[in-house]
């Protein structure tokens, strides 16, 4: 009788679990896009591991619909969230770093957008804030980000 009761147990429980497992989704689109041309010392920094939000844009405060976050994954790998008149929106995106002769740090970070145009940056951090600058034809930008344990929907 225990083995009975035992062997239903055990095979409920099975079955309970089932769609747990069936139900997980992969995001695989197929999209896979390559390190730049000229980056085949690339790496995946474990400092930028996590989610990051915008919390300054050269040296002025971020509002709330304004700010952008980034999730990066620690494989190259992430996901990119923005506002856009008031609504979240996501993409997927991947990250190469590598080392810098030149520019404000010594490490760079090449990051591409599923739906837009791939950004290289130099990168530090100081304390626990992650700073982000790059060249544009109006001069220089910088971004600081705070690492933060979720992105509000």
């Amino acid at each position: 009788m225990k083995k009975s009761l035992l062997k239903i147990f055990v095979t409920c429980a099975v079955m309970g679990l089932t769609p747990l497992f069936s139900s997980c989704v992969v995001d695989d689109d197929g999209w896979y896009p390559a390190p730049p041309s000229g980056w085949h010392n690339y790496f995946y920094d474990s400092s930028l591991y996590g989610r990051w939000e915008l919390v300054q844009a050269n040296g002025m405060p971020v509002g709330p619909y304004d700010t952008n976050y980034m999730d990066f994954y620690g494989d190259g790998r992430g996901t990119y969230y923005y506002y856009d008149r008031g609504n979240l929106y996501s993409e997927d995106m991947a990250y190469y770093c590598q080392y810098s002769d030149f520019g404000p740090s010594d490490t760079q970070i090449n990051v591409q957008y599923e739906y837009g145009n791939p950004v290289t940056m130099w990168y530090w951090f100081v304390g626990s804030s992650l700073y982000m600058q790059w060249n544009t034809s109006n001069g220089r930008t910088t971004y600081i980000y705070r690492p933060v344990s979720y992105v509000p929907y």
